[in-house]
């Protein structure tokens, strides 16, 4: 997987780049958003490199793949959110705050995995089974990349003493 693993290396790098350069700024809002534009094309990019679809499975695909994306994005507007306001208030961190980011978190990743169980049966029924496991692998690994290049720079809820 050759374009796979460029794309790793870049995401790695680019997941990093809003807590790295600041956890505590507000200004991370506008570099999660340039970020969030950039790995949009090059997640596309990086699913039609790695799995081979005949043109008939494209033409069925590629729209279920916009509809499914469209609402992860959505989700991940909502991450970015969280992020963003978590650095804006990482110094100021209290049980309330800890609360509520620690709600919306576990919200998100309950709305996460009712749209992937959502379109699940219908990426199945557009692609063989093989193709629509190989799918969801690429999915899969592209956001652990992500996930782990946020966790790896967004520092742990500071401890009471």
């Amino acid at each position: 997987m050759g374009r796979f693993g460029t794309w790793v290396g870049a995401a790695m790098i680019a997941a990093m780049l809003p807590a790295a350069a600041s956890a505590r700024q507000v200004s991370a809002w506008t570099e999660i958003e340039q970020l969030r534009a950039e790995l949009k094309a090059d997640r596309q990019a990086v699913v039609a490199a790695n799995l081979p679809l005949s043109e008939g499975e494209s033409k069925v695909f590629w729209p279920v793949y916009k509809e499914y994306r469209g609402e992860v994005e959505k989700l991940g507007d909502r991450t970015a959110k969280l992020v963003a306001a978590y650095a804006a208030n990482y110094e100021t961190m209290d049980d309330p705050k800890a609360t509520a980011f620690f709600n919306e978190w576990q919200s998100i990743e309950r709305d996460r995995s009712a749209v992937r169980d959502k379109y699940v049966p219908r990426i199945r029924k557009v692609l063989p089974a093989q193709k629509a496991a190989r799918y969801f692998q690429i999915e899969n690994k592209m956001d652990a990349i992500v996930n782990l290049g946020l966790a790896a720079d967004i520092p742990l809820v500071p401890a009471k003493k």
